[in-house]
């Protein structure tokens, strides 16, 4: 392979991974969402069990459960009770929430600590 179809090669995989996470929904949007969905699906991803080069891990890893985004966060949630409900059921303590997005199915993903 001559050195511009490598330079190329590298630059697009480069623009499609950066790409990939881009479509993230801002936190506001995400809180938005969270209170306004009547029986939304869920995912529960604890940070510890993240790969070490996670984007996410990277994202959330700094994120104290007592910082004004996550207390947004956690506002949210509390505030939509068919989810409180939910995630009690499976003994997640909502107050150990660092983050979330939604993910393209419609479904939230939260990150804990």
């Amino acid at each position: 392979m001559n050195r511009f179809a490598k330079i190329a090669s590298a630059t697009l995989f480069a623009v499609l991974s950066a790409a990939g996470y881009s479509h993230a929904a801002t936190p506001r949007a995400v809180d938005d969402a969270l209170r306004s969905t009547a029986n939304p699906a869920f995912n529960v991803v604890e940070l510890s069990s993240l790969d070490h080069r996670s984007p996410r891990l990277a994202e959330y890893k700094d994120v104290s459960p007592a910082s004004m985004s996550a207390r947004d966060l956690q506002a949210s949630i509390e505030s939509n009770h068919n989810l409180r409900r939910q995630l009690t059921a499976e003994n997640v303590e909502i107050g150990n929430i660092v983050g979330a997005e939604r993910a393209a199915d419609g479904s939230f993903v939260f990150y804990l600590r």
